[in-house]
């Protein structure tokens, strides 16, 4: 795709982007309207960058293939940077806040209409100590339904890409059957839109019972925040990254960016303009950030950390540990704004030279 720079803004010392690409290998359990747009529209090559988008398969696999040098930078759920960072002492290091869990909804097969229906079945999860799986046990004790009790089981199955899959077939691929699990960006999306008799249904909204709730955030090793060419490569990947996301907010845009997300995730245009307003809702989507400009929802970030402590998710973390102070922004600290700041002064504005947009 040819594209066309309008303006170009210095990205490290007064350096122009650069002739040839440079390699940036981005790990994402989901492919984000951003991404979408980043991607469909000619950002990451505007910006010098040729990005592999590789999957996250599970939190576990993910966060360990970061920190051993797999992915350059990658997009979770915050939650799990919290807790590795703090209970396991991992020096992971989140650089801004994408989104505040667009579309988070508990779904499930068919029969299942009612969420008090859930108990005694056994229910689809990343991980049994991830932040959505605090999520959904939250949600389900507000109708009754306690892990701890035995109302219910976990079956870790694994990233949202894998548990949509297999809960529109009903089943896992040995033959196992599924009965809920939860769902996000742009899973929700494409549930509401599936072939009837598969057809998910959608029990609840996350956002009716917390709110507001940090969800996937820019995170990355904290010893390539110190190593200059890692710097460098993270700062023009954010940079191409909130191009893009301020393209996502502009509403002018809003038909390119639909169909950006159209081509992106191989979907019909119905489900993709769904997935463009989950994007752009101002509670949720990822233009949600305050200021505009991927800061961390503060209360957010608190209310990610309330949730994992209600069912005991900090045991190796001291009592009287200030998670307060813990999240104050700073150099070597959970978050850390620095690379943030010099991608936004080097951003390019840049117009796609597609047809229209």
């Amino acid at each position: 795709m040819r594209t066309t720079l309008l303006l170009l803004s210095s990205l490290a010392a007064g350096a122009p982007i650069a002739a040839a690409l440079q390699h940036v290998n981005y790990g994402a359990f989901t492919q984000t309207a951003t991404y979408s747009i980043a991607n469909q529209l000619g950002f990451f090559t505007a910006y010098g960058l040729n990005v592999t988008y590789l999957q996250v398969p599970n939190s576990t696999y993910g966060y360990a293939t970061l920190l051993n040098g797999g992915y350059d930078i990658m997009t979770g759920t915050i939650d799990n940077a919290v807790n590795l960072r703090f209970n396991s002492n991992q020096s992971l290091t989140v650089t801004g806040q994408l989104d505040q869990a667009p579309e988070l909804t508990i779904a499930s097969i068919p029969n299942i209409t009612r969420v008090d229906q859930l108990k005694g079945f056994s229910l689809m999860v990343d991980s049994p100590v991830s932040g959505y799986a605090f999520i959904l046990r939250k949600v389900l004790s507000r109708y009754g339904l306690y892990l701890e009790n035995g109302d219910y089981t976990f079956r870790v199955v694994g990233s949202t890409v894998i548990r949509y899959a297999d809960l529109v077939a009903g089943s896992l691929p040995n033959g196992t059957a599924v009965y809920a699990t939860i769902l996000t960006y742009p899973f929700t999306s494409e549930a509401r839109d599936a072939y009837e008799p598969q057809r998910p249904i959608i029990l609840a909204s996350v956002a009716d019972f917390i709110q507001p709730f940090t969800s996937s955030a820019f995170t990355v090793r904290e010893s390539a925040l110190q190593n200059t060419t890692s710097r460098a490569l993270i700062r023009t990947f954010k940079a191409a990254m909130y191009a893009a996301n301020q393209y996502l907010a502009t509403p002018t845009r809003q038909g390119c960016s639909i169909e950006a997300i159209k081509n992106q995730l191989n979907v019909s245009i119905t489900v993709a303009k769904s997935a463009y307003l989950a994007a752009t809702n101002p509670l949720t989507g990822e233009t949600s950030s305050p200021g505009g400009n991927f800061t961390m929802n503060r209360q957010g970030l608190l209310n990610v950390i309330d949730v994992r402590s209600q069912f005991r998710g900090f045991e190796l973390v001291p009592a009287d540990f200030n998670f307060n102070e813990a999240i104050v922004p700073g150099v070597g600290k959970l978050i850390d704004y620095s690379v943030r700041d010099e991608a936004l002064a080097a951003t390019v504005r840049y117009s796609p030279a597609t047809s229209g947009c």
